[in-house]
């Protein structure tokens, strides 16, 4: 039996901000066996769009309206705790220096729709590695968040066993 305060992996955040813009700043943090994203001044951003004094067509501001709740929805759910066998990280470019995320977002238990985080170049390259190398380490020592493994913890595996098994039985009923 483990001691639960053996199994607590602990808090880690790291912040990366981008060198070709210096606004753009996401903050990663690691809580136990999830990540939580905070996309720093892109709500503040979207606010400020909304709120925008100046008058356009019709038809962009339509658009405005109806970009900024899905937007805001979007990094609600991104934002929200993600398990970390769900998420991938690696740094490359010339120099190592652009962090790229990819985080699943599930649907009934399965994995749905891949997004993609790039950062681009980031200011702090040692620390992203830290950042990557103690990602990695802590998916090491979890349980996966599926009880499924390789295709069939995908919409499109299940949809795919599903086509094989109509194309089998539609042939078994022509023999």
């Amino acid at each position: 039996m483990t001691n639960a305060a053996e199994d607590n992996l602990g808090t880690y955040t790291f912040t990366a901000r981008g060198i070709e813009n210096p606004d753009k700043v996401v903050t990663f943090t690691l809580d136990d066996e999830q990540l939580r994203l905070n996309f720093t001044g892109v709500l503040e951003k979207l606010g400020k769009i909304g709120t925008a004094e100046e008058k356009g067509s019709e038809a962009r501001l339509q658009m405005k309206t109806q970009l900024t709740p899905a937007t805001i929805k979007l990094m609600q759910n991104l934002s929200g705790p993600v398990h970390l066998s769900d998420v991938s990280a690696n740094l490359n470019g010339g120099d190592g220096e652009h962090l790229n995320l990819t985080v699943w977002q599930r649907l009934g238990g399965l994995r749905l729709v891949p997004v993609k985080v790039s950062m681009g170049r980031v200011d702090n390259v040692e620390a992203a590695e830290a950042f990557v190398d103690e990602l990695e380490e802590r998916k090491r020592e979890i349980e996966p968040a599926s009880r499924f493994g390789g295709p069939l913890d995908y919409w499109f595996g299940w949809l795919g066993v599903g086509m094989l098994a109509g194309l089998l039985i539609r042939w078994w009923r022509r023999s």
